[in-house]
């Protein structure tokens, strides 16, 4: 997969630390880089839209529950 490559992604969303992490079902994880508010989307299954930044981050445009 390219870098800098809109990406869409379907996971459990999570928390370590401050880090925004979505945990996939085939055990990988993704970092999230996200402005505002998630904590109402913690623990839920969610879809997330961005851009792939690196090799496990992604810059994300959207977050939605699933």
């Amino acid at each position: 997969m390219a870098r800098y490559r809109p990406i869409i992604l379907e996971g459990l969303l999570m928390q370590e630390g401050r880090q925004l992490i979505l945990q996939m079902s085939d055990g990988g994880q993704w970092r999230l880089l996200a402005l505002g508010r998630q904590q109402h989307l913690l623990g839920r299954h969610v879809c997330v839209e961005g851009v792939r930044e690196d090799h496990d981050i992604v810059a994300v445009d959207k977050i939605t529950a699933r």
